[in-house]
């Protein structure tokens, strides 16, 4: 199923944090979230022509909300959450 965001809205998926070097294992709930993920789709009322899919975005930490679909987890994020593109 094709997911198409709504409104100015933005689904994200994260990127994948940063492995350890020293090879010491870290449960994931105590890793840091990634605040940067790549965009996969883009409501049609975002109004910043910067915003685009396949484009890297940085968020605020506390923005949006997660969901699962067909195993892929996503991040929700409103325009105005999206602080920077990559």
């Amino acid at each position: 199923m094709k997911i198409k965001a709504t409104n100015d809205n933005c689904w994200i998926v994260r990127d994948k944090e940063a492995t350890e070097k020293s090879g010491i294992l870290i449960p994931d709930s105590a890793k840091p979230k990634v605040h940067r993920g790549k965009i996969m789709t883009v409501g049609k009322l975002v109004s910043d022509p910067t915003i685009k899919e396949g484009y890297t975005a940085i968020f605020n930490k506390s923005a949006g909300f997660e969901i699962e679909e067909s195993g892929i987890e996503y991040t929700i994020l409103r325009q105005v959450d999206i602080v920077g593109i990559e």
